[in-house]
């Protein structure tokens, strides 16, 4: 009698145990689909946060090699001015100083 008590005994923890490991392996298989939709999830936000950024850098480029282009422009424009200044200036004082050498030969001429 006792060995059929002690069998049913654990037969009976035999089928709780069992009960047991199914609930943990639902358990485990609910948390690893919890897992694998964070793990989604992250990758998404990581995704959409890497196109952010690359839009930023895209956007902050894009700016720069403007700007970039735009001062590059007037320092040119600049430069070609102060070149026709000097062109000027250099023609303006080759007359002078053909004139100021002719006016001190009028002046030697009457003195």
């Amino acid at each position: 009698m006792e060995l059929q008590e002690e069998l049913a005994n654990n037969k009976s923890q035999l089928s709780h145990l069992a009960l047991h490991v199914q609930c943990l392996q639902a358990e485990v298989e609910k948390t690893e689909e919890i897992v694998e939709a964070l793990n989604t999830a992250h990758q998404a936000e990581a995704d959409a946060q890497k196109a952010r950024n690359l839009l930023t850098f895209r956007q902050y480029k894009d700016f720069y090699e403007e700007a970039k282009m735009s001062t590059s422009a007037k320092y040119q424009e600049l430069l070609n001015s102060c070149i026709q200044d000097c062109i000027f200036l250099s023609s303006k004082n080759a007359e002078l100083t053909e004139s100021n050498t002719e006016l001190k030969k009028k002046l030697k001429h009457f003195s």
